[in-house]
Order: C-alpha cells, then sequence, then structure tokens
C-alpha cells in the first residue's frame, strides 16, 4: 500500500511556492485524499495550483487544533468539500487569546466565518474526538493527548479571556499516525501536547515496541527551555527514528539543535516537500 505526503503550507517553502505562519498536510491513500489542518492564508491554494494537487476532492478534512495558523481556509474547504468528513476535538472553536507582558491581547482562535462553516456543516458528517481513531486503514489521529511528562511544559501566553484568569490547556492538539510495513510516520500540526507526550502516547496504542520512522511537522520548541530541549533531544534518540522533518513552530534555534545532533537524519521541512511511503 503506498502513501503519499505532500507538505502544502509550512513557515518555509521551495522556490515558487508561497509560505506562511501555518500548516497544512496532504495525505493520499488508496484513492483516500486527507488534509490534515489548512494554514492561515491564501499559500495553501496558491501552492496546491502550482503542485497540481487539487483540494475539492477532499474525503476528510481534519483540525488539529483551534488555532487560526491551522484552520485559516476551513470555511473555504468545507464549501467546496460538502460531501467530505470532518474532524476535529469538540475544544476547537473556544474563543482563544494569546497574551504576552505588555502586548494588547491577540486573538489565535478560528476566524468567526470558520466557526460558523464549522456549525453549519452536516451534523453527520462532524465527528468530534477525543480518543483516538482510525479514520482510514492504518491512518489513525491522536484525539486528546495525556499530559505526563514532567520537562515538558506544554504552556505558554495562551488564555481563553483576555484577564488571564482562563489558562487555555489546549486540550484539543491532536496528532495524526500511518502505519506501514517499515513503522510508524507520525505527522504533528503543532503538538501543543510535547512531543514526548505524544509519542509516548502513539506507542501506547500501537505498542511499545512499535517502530517511528517518520517524524513531520511543528514540535513546538519555539520557546522550550535548555532542560526541555535537552530531554527532548535525549528522548528522541532513545527512538532511533528514521528521519525527522521538523516544521512550522519547532523554532529555527531548536531545529539548529536537532540538526547538530542527529545530522543526515534531520531533514528540512518546506512547503513542497513529498515522501512516499
Amino acid at each position: 500500500m503506498t502513501t503519499t505526503i505532500t507538505l502544502l503550507v509550512d513557515n518555509r517553502a521551495e522556490t515558487g511556492l508561497k509560505h506562511e505562519h501555518g500548516l497544512s498536510v496532504l495525505i493520499e491513500q488508496q484513492g483516500k485524499r486527507i488534509l490534515f489542518d489548512n494554514g492561515q492564508n491564501d499559500a495553501l491554494f496558491y501552492n496546491a495550483e502550482k503542485l497540481a494537487t487539487p483540494l475539492h476532492s477532499l474525503d476528510l478534512i481534519i483540525l488539529s487544533h483551534g488555532h487560526y495558523d491551522h484552520g485559516g481556509n476551513l470555511a473555504r474547504l468545507l464549501d467546496i468539500n460538502p460531501d467530505a468528513l470532518f474532524y476535529a476535538h469538540p475544544d476547537c472553536m473556544q474563543t482563544r487569546y494569546s497574551l504576552h507582558p505588555n502586548k494588547a491581547p491577540r486573538t489565535i482562535s478560528l476566524t468567526k466565518t470558520v466557526v460558523e462553516a464549522i456549525e453549519a456543516f452536516p451534523d453527520n458528517q462532524k465527528k468530534f474526538i477525543t480518543s483516538p481513531t482510525e479514520i482510514c486503514s492504518g491512518i489513525w489521529l491522536t484525539g486528546q493527548i495525556p499530559r505526563l511528562c514532567e520537562i515538558e511544559d506544554t504552556g505558554g501566553p495562551f488564555f481563553l479571556d483576555k484577564e488571564k484568569k482562563q489558562v487555555d490547556q489546549l486540550n484539543d492538539d491532536m496528532s495524526l499516525w500511518i502505519e506501514t510495513e517499515d513503522g510508524l510516520t507520525v505527522i504533528c500540526g503543532c503538538c501543543h501536547s510535547g512531543i514526548i507526550n505524544t509519542l509516548n502516547y502513539i506507542k501506547q496504542q500501537t505498542g511499545e515496541a512499535a517502530r517511528i520512522n517518520n517524524l513531520l511537522g511543528g514540535l513546538h520548541l519555539v520557546n522550550a527551555n535548555q532542560q526541555r530541549l535537552n530531554g527532548t533531544i535525549d528522548y528522541l534518540n532513545k527512538q532511533h527514528i528514521e528521519t525527522i522533518y521538523p516544521a512550522h513552530c519547532t523554532g529555527d534555534n531548536s531545529i539548529l539543535l536537532l540538526k547538530k545532533q542527529f545530522k543526515n537524519k534531520l531533514q528540512t521541512a518546506k512547503a513542497g516537500l513529498q515522501l512516499t511511503l
């Protein structure tokens, strides 16, 4: 069974494609077309056209979590894919803010237009999940990921109100894994749950001895302290992952550290990247 993965949106892009702060990954397997996240602005449709990858024939549309840079094109996608199934966590439509010291509150939730489009989409085609779910043969969503690793500070300046009274736990953060003969390929949106928590949970579902062959996506190490970075590198080392493709919110400095440690096992992720499993 052949599976093709195309990175359509990322903070970086191959020559001739657009980049933006966001992420979108297309997965194609046995005639099924699955879009995991959909970026922020116009890079998605621009890059899809350049790569001759139509977005009007999707079978599944997945939202890894309810932030604007992962669900910016949802309204249009749901409109042009009226028969698709939509997967997300039930918390994805919360109003959310990023609150940095000495800065005005910034809304980072899905736009009103996107929320209205989700609400209007047929109920029998919306799948709000919280536990591991197989969405196609050998392709799974994690559902809500337990936060058990002590060194993974999965917080940040994220709140549900402008007064900083309600911390946003980002419980809707989900990742995806694909089962192949060579092992697992794991795709993360932002990995707000922490990459150690995420991979441990996936291995718990698939068997502790399961091999992780590829890791692609945002690892949310952009503001990680040195203890967390060291612990993450040590953990990833023990997993013997064949190739790591850090993207989106991993952070430039963190990518440099990962590159120093993993050398040729780490490949730069850019919009336009294509993998065949």
